[in-house]
């Protein structure tokens, strides 16, 4: 099942809290109506979702949908922060899901869960992980919850804001993760592009430091990372030139770093990929 384009949800949170429990306290078995993330800060409990049981350590969350059988219960004493919310809702404002938790029996968990997906350009269809040790997420939540009980003017935009940062940041990991055992066998040829954009790396000099035939090299790395090495490379430059834009530099000096030709060439080149000249884009970043 697919929950959407990253560059489409528009999450809502519904509920959130900070809260503790002794050892052995269990919610469920139950179907809850939005999604939920729970996270131990500190102890240890127990998911038991999509015929699986897992256990969750402190720093490390869940993340289970709608309409499928799951029980959570503390093995320890253990503190966590609980977040319900639906991924897309017209409206920020939070819809409280408890009457809408239903009870059901340990039968229920004969059928399995099914597996979420969300789209990303470039990558694609990427599936929305159940079990995550992402340690940055744990610096949001407390925000998140500070937003849902202070109820200031605004706080369900704030709210919002700060889960799709969260989302972001999740699937971001999802991909890196991904990509770190994808990318093994042209890694070399990455680290050239990530280190040196600068280069006119040429396909064969590239497939050259990989071990592979250029014409191999260019369909692996088109399966592995979605688009061309010509295309990955001009994408490095252009998050360098962003760098040195922010940091102050004229336009003549990052085209004569990235080796550009021209400040012509340079800037349209970095509206074609940006949607934004280089002046447009300074000006947004100050």
């Amino acid at each position: 099942m697919n929950v959407g384009s990253i560059l489409t949800l528009t999450p809502t949170i519904n509920f959130a809290h900070r809260d503790r429990a002794d050892a052995h306290v269990s919610w469920g078995p139950r179907t809850i109506p939005d999604w939920q993330f729970f996270y131990v800060i500190e102890g240890e409990a127990e998911l038991l979702y999509d015929q699986k049981q897992q256990r969750i350590k402190a720093g490390e969350c869940v993340l289970f949908g709608p309409d499928s059988p799951n029980r959570l219960s503390t093995v320890t004493e253990a503190v966590f922060y609980s977040v319900h919310f639906d991924w897309c809702h017209p409206s920020p404002e939070p819809i409280h899901p408890a009457y809408r938790i239903q009870a059901v029996s340990m039968a229920d968990f004969s059928r399995a869960a099914p597996v979420y997906h969300m789209d990303f350009p470039v990558y694609g269809n990427v599936a929305i992980p159940c079990w995550f040790d992402v340690p940055e997420l744990e610096q949001i939540f407390p925000r998140i919850i500070k937003e849902y009980q202070l109820e200031q003017p605004g706080y369900a935009f704030v709210m919002r804001a700060l889960l799709m940062e969260l989302i972001a940041i999740l699937m971001r990991h999802v991909l890196d993760q991904s990509l770190s055992g994808k990318a093994s066998k042209i890694e070399p040829a990455l680290h050239a592009m990530r280190i040196h954009p600068e280069e006119p790396w040429t396909v064969e000099q590239l497939a050259d430091l990989c071990g592979y035939h250029p014409i191999h090299f260019t369909k692996l790395f088109k399966e592995e990372m979605g688009r061309t090495p010509k295309h990955y490379l001009i994408s490095e430059r252009m998050k360098r030139a962003k760098q040195m834009l922010l940091g102050g530099l004229s336009l003549s000096n990052i085209a004569e770093k990235l080796k550009y030709s021209s400040i012509h060439y340079f800037s349209h080149q970095f509206k074609k990929e940006t949607g934004l000249s280089p002046s447009e884009f300074r000006q947004q970043g100050s």
